[in-house]
């Protein structure tokens, strides 16, 4: 998938969301204004069940498999499906439920303890997705592959935020053990995750290191942005001495 492509369908599962989020609850309301069924008891309980307990949630999970769906193709395009592939299915994972509470209470948005609580595993992704917006593939260099250091630097980062993703999400055991009928799993990942959130944070309880590799991991994306310079070509000579060697 093409960085326009690519744009577009982001674009696309966005504006569903922001949609299903902040208009059908609207929508349901007027609805109700104009049947009047308001006056009757019970009688508005199929416009709910409609609306509210169908179509909302299926624009919603519509919107999220858009979004990682396109990413997923945008990284079989660059060749990066591999190692970046389930990295951004952790990070998806992890942000899902914050992207359901969001979407179950939009006005949270505006208030700053909310703004203040987002997970890193969705700022990650959000960064990531902003990076595979641009048109990479036009340059010379290959995507996230500017230099060794760099990419090291790109690869420690992202798995530090996978690993956040799985640490913090208090729901994984729950969806763990259900998905997969495993109850020892859940138990084995809510004993495990206390010590995956002492090890990332160092410690410290705070959210700063995991904050610091955030910036870290989005200064190493804008790093490869830049120009590098470009592995020095060997001469007409060098090539025809190697073909004589042969």
């Amino acid at each position: 998938m093409f960085a326009g492509r690519y744009l577009w369908w982001m674009l696309m599962g966005i504006g569903i969301f922001m949609f299903a989020a902040l208009s059908l609850d609207y929508i349901t309301w007027l609805t109700i204004q104009l049947s009047g069924c308001g006056d009757m008891p019970g009688a508005c309980e199929p416009v709910l069940r409609l609306i509210s307990g169908m179509l909302k949630p299926a624009c919603i999970w519509a919107a999220i498999g858009m979004l990682f769906m396109a990413t997923l193709l945008r990284l079989h395009t660059l060749s990066l499906i591999w190692f970046w592939g389930p990295i951004v299915a952790i990070w998806f994972v992890a942000s899902t439920p914050i992207l359901l509470f969001l979407a179950a209470d939009a006005a949270a948005l505006t208030q700053p303890a909310t703004l203040a609580a987002l997970p890193v595993a969705l700022l990650f992704p959000a960064a990531f997705v902003a990076y595979l917006m641009i048109a990479v593939e036009d340059g010379d260099m290959p995507p996230l592959a500017a230099s060794a250091p760099l990419r090291l630097a790109l690869r420690l980062t992202a798995v530090y935020g996978a690993l956040a993703g799985v640490a913090f999400m208090p729901e994984l055991s729950r969806i763990a053990g259900t998905l997969l009928d495993m109850p020892a799993l859940s138990v084995v990942i809510a004993l495990a995750q206390p010590y995956l959130q002492t090890v990332l944070t160092l410690g410290t309880g705070s959210m700063a290191p995991a904050y610091a590799v955030l910036t870290a991991f989005i200064a190493a994306l804008a790093a490869s942005l830049l120009p590098h310079a470009a592995a020095p070509q060997p001469s007409r000579s060098t090539i025809m001495l190697r073909r004589l060697r042969r």
